[in-house]
């Protein structure tokens, strides 16, 4: 009975350091399964509302309020209606009830995950754009080696990307999709003058904080501070044997030992995934982390691949490097438009098929669902991508708690 008096009377949550919009995504997100979501227009700053109809007999509605407060945002729950309330003051409690306020319960702890995605290129960009704004915690852990394996510079719907992988970090992490667009250009810019012809000025940026501050490391955050972005960039080519690179947040084996959640995005082996995993203490600092540890599979090969492009054989390459265990692996589930298919087979490439059966052999679950867009690119979806993500940590939290 205190579970659904809590739930149809009120409820109170402080999410620590959640803007406003923020809390409001990831309540929406949580609520969604439960009913129907209705928003409300807006009327006063500093405060939104949405209407949660509840899909049972008793056609309850919970009215959820968000308040900006000094240290984040504050929610509330109440019951919408009288009808409302006074049911809920004589039943009893629904397997439903009880799922929503466990994860109620949960919503702070996921508000402030501390998340580290670890890889390279294109596949890294995109999810640290499906997880950007969903954390105050979000780390990208990259080699920091120049990427001389990459043919051409990396393209999506918008545009060119930056060449190296801290550039595409910075960009990944912009906080609107305007400063997105600024830093592509800025760091994508090639100088025309005589001394610095064709140099892209957001290598000159970097090299030039480098040299100020003494070290890689201190540079790029420096770049981070100046560009505004949201999350850290660290770099594992800074780690010595035995020391620690000294850094606002640590160092990417810190960031990684206190993680919530461990990503490892879609990549190539070689390039992307082996270099940060040989730099020194990495592979350690993974096998001993208590973090949920998901593997995010490619879903298109590389060009000209000798290989069957499924996922047990993205698996079978990324142990070899990578310590168990690995809790989930999340594959695509191949759905693509013509174009698409077109275009990355005049390239030699071809769809990663999720063989979840002998996937299964590297990690204890496997789950394959649709998780690209219908662009010309056959790329993961960001929003698609996030959600997921943030539900399977939450799946994973409330069997904890169990």
């Amino acid at each position: 009975m205190a579970i659904a008096t809590r739930l149809t009377h009120s409820r109170r949550v402080t999410l620590p350091d959640a803007s406003l919009e923020q809390a409001l995504h990831r309540c929406v997100e949580l609520a969604n399964p439960f009913g129907m979501v209705r928003l409300m227009r807006s009327t006063a700053a500093g405060r939104r509302q949405f209407v949660l109809e509840i899909d049972d007999d008793a056609k309850r509605r919970l009215l959820w309020t968000f308040r900006s407060v000094d240290t984040g945002t504050e929610l509330s729950i109440s019951a919408h209606n009288t009808i409302s309330r006074l049911l809920g003051m004589t039943r009893r409690a629904t397997a439903a009830d009880i799922e929503l306020e466990r994860k109620l319960d949960l919503l702070p702890h996921l508000m402030s995950l501390k998340v580290v995605v670890i890889g390279g290129g294109t596949g890294l960009y995109t999810t640290l754009l499906a997880l950007q704004g969903r954390t105050p915690g979000l780390n990208a852990v990259i080699s920091g080696l120049p990427r001389a394996g990459r043919r051409r510079d990396p393209k999506d719907e918008l545009g060119a990307l930056p060449l190296e992988d801290e550039g595409l970090c910075l960009v990944a992490l912009a906080p609107t999709l305007r400063e997105n667009l600024l830093l592509r250009g800025l760091l994508q810019h090639r100088m025309r003058g005589e001394t610095v012809l064709g140099i892209h000025f957001g290598n000159l940026l970097l090299q030039a904080l480098t040299e100020i501050r003494g070290s890689q490391q201190a540079g790029l955050d420096d770049a981070a501070h100046l560009l505004q972005i949201s999350g850290r960039i660290l770099l594992a080519s800074e780690l010595g044997d035995g020391d620690l690179v000294d850094g606002p947040g640590g160092t990417a084996l810190e960031a990684i030992g206190g993680a919530d959640m461990i990503v490892i995005a879609p990549g190539r082996y070689e390039l992307d995934i082996l270099p940060v995993f040989s730099s020194p203490g990495v592979a350690k600092a993974f096998r001993d982390s208590h973090a949920l540890k998901i593997v995010v599979t490619k879903v298109m090969s590389a060009e000209n691949e000798e290989s069957d492009g499924t996922t047990s054989q993205e698996l079978e390459r990324l142990v070899r490097v990578v310590p168990p265990p690995i809790d989930v692996v999340l594959a695509n589930d191949p759905l693509f438009v013509e174009r698409q298919l077109r275009a990355y087979a005049s390239l030699g490439a071809r769809p990663i098929i999720p063989d979840i059966d002998r996937t299964a052999r590297f990690a204890g679950k496997v789950l394959a669902e649709q998780l690209t867009g219908l662009g010309d690119l056959a790329r993961h979806d960001p929003g698609r991508l996030g959600d997921r993500l943030i539900t399977v940590e939450s799946a994973a939290l409330l069997e904890r708690v169990q």
